[in-house]
């Protein structure tokens, strides 16, 4: 039978797991945090007469434990003696290595055979102190007879009131100055402390116990035993330096211990776009659905994100001006909410793409002014969410010849088709104009322009998006 079997998890680490001596049964695997085979077998047969290491796999202590461990074939060894082959054991033992059991010296260490044992006192590490968490929503400042190294703030209870959207009295603080924090955002991160934090932290560890080691074997633990990307790790580490920060800077805690931590590196890679003789094929190809296919145009030729998509009216629609208002964006969790960075503005539209919209919109059962132009056919008070359109442009490129391995390889998603749209704009007007058309300033710096000087820039918008997409929408 063999004694241990080693395997790989995806970031290319190797694993060792034990095979029980007496019941055949393969135990849990234990990284031995190299990606070199001999190495771990080295390491795998090391643990077999020595015993693993107790600390996580991640962590600086597991591959310089100074601590003995008795090997795992003595353990089982011990388990499945009876009182009878014990005795003949300590017989053997005893000859083997001349033990006198007799001897008061050796008794008093071993305690006597013929009586009841003794338990040996362990020392066990004292549980750290526990506090009560009181979430003070009126008041921040520290009681005068309190000091922040009295104060201890359990961990991820913390983390979790931090992020709580409705309740956290830093997000409602945020909103108060006038600053953007989504109900979505809140909601993400108060998931990583659900998902990641507690379950390895647990319960009873605050963060004034935290040191920087432990931290540093947290994340690494998230990245290698997790398999979480380097980029998620980072959004982690933001989202409890946010919350340690805050608390620093309200005198709450007396250092922030996770300041000197280091980030994992990420590749930003370049988000991809479609070309023009594509999106030519992608117009003339005949869609799953109608909507979807007017979905693909706004974002295009007008630089929509899919939520503002969502977030699209029938009052936001003047086919009589040939206007499209950008005024909201919509998501699952927040649901309509203004677009992003609160950039409102206005649109030069098509006249013909005008009307395709509003031709969708009254095929609402519930249609009004207020109804969603994308509404949902199995809710028709709410709007296609904003992922389905992500599908049907990825099914579309599949119909044209672009596969799924070769669209994620040029990183393309829905997203691509505002990149495209800025891209193709930018040949064809100066920047301030392009930065008006995507969005990209605040509609408030408008507000300090002339009504001569903003009905110029308008104009202007008007005559670059009809030169640019009119070879597309004529086709």
């Amino acid at each position: 039978m063999r004694q241990f079997y080693l395997s790989k998890n995806s970031c290319g680490y190797y694993r060792v797991h034990f095979v029980d001596p007496v019941t055949g049964v393969q135990g849990h695997g234990k990284s031995t945090h190299t990606k070199d085979r001999e190495e771990a077998n080295k390491i795998a047969y090391k643990w077999l007469y020595t015993g693993a290491p107790e600390a996580r796999g991640n962590s600086h202590a597991f591959n310089n434990s100074e601590t003995p461990t008795i090997s795992t074939q003595l353990i089982s060894l011990i388990d499945n003696l009876s009182e009878s082959d014990a005795l003949k054991v300590v017989e053997k033992i005893s000859r083997k290595f001349n033990f006198d059991f007799s001897s008061p010296a050796l008794a008093e260490t071993i305690g006597d055979p013929k009586t009841e044992s003794i338990p040996v006192e362990t020392v066990i590490e004292a549980p750290r102190p526990k506090k009560v968490f009181e979430a003070k929503k009126k008041s921040v400042e520290t009681p005068s007879h309190t000091t922040a190294a009295e104060t201890r703030h359990r961990l991820c209870e913390t983390l979790e009131y931090f992020w709580d959207f409705d309740n956290s009295e830093y997000i409602r603080r945020t909103l108060e100055h006038g600053h953007s924090i989504t109900r979505k955002h809140a909601f993400c991160m108060h998931a990583y402390v659900k998902n990641y934090w507690r379950p390895y932290f647990g319960d009873e560890i605050c963060i004034e116990d935290l040191t920087l080691e432990e931290l540093d074997d947290f994340f690494f633990f998230l990245h290698d035993e997790q398999e979480l990307a380097n980029e998620t790790v980072n959004k982690n580490i933001n989202m409890a330096n946010k919350c340690f920060k805050t608390l620093l800077t309200m005198k709450k805690i007396k250092s922030n211990p996770l300041d000197g931590i280091e980030r994992f590196k990420t590749d930003n890679e370049e988000r991809g776009i479609p070309t023009e003789q594509e999106v030519r094929e992608l117009l003339n190809l005949t869609w799953e659905n109608d909507y979807a296919k007017l979905a693909f145009k706004v974002a295009a030729f007008y630089g929509l994100r899919a939520g503002e998509i969502s977030g699209l009216r029938v009052c936001d629609i003047d086919p009589v001006g040939n206007m499209l208002h950008v005024r909201h964006s919509y998501s699952e969790v927040d649901k309509l909410k203004t677009p992003k960075n609160k950039e409102i503005r206005d649109l030069p539209f098509d006249h013909a793409l005008a009307l395709q919209l509003l031709s969708h919109a009254r095929e609402n059962p519930g249609y009004n002014d207020l109804s969603y132009v994308f509404w949902s056919v199995k809710d028709y008070s709410k709007p296609v969410t904003p992922g389905y359109y992500a599908d049907c442009f990825y099914a579309a490129l599949e119909q044209i010849g672009i596969s799924e391995a070769e669209r994620k390889d040029r990183n393309i998603v829905f997203h691509s088709l505002r990149h495209f749209c800025c891209t193709i704009l930018k040949q064809r007007a100066d920047k301030e104009t392009v930065m008006a058309i995507m969005g990209h300033k605040s509609s408030i710096m408008t507000d300090h322009y002339a009504d001569h000087e903003t009905q110029e820039k308008f104009n202007n918008m008007r005559n670059v998006i009809s030169g640019a997409w009119e070879k597309y929408i004529s086709a």
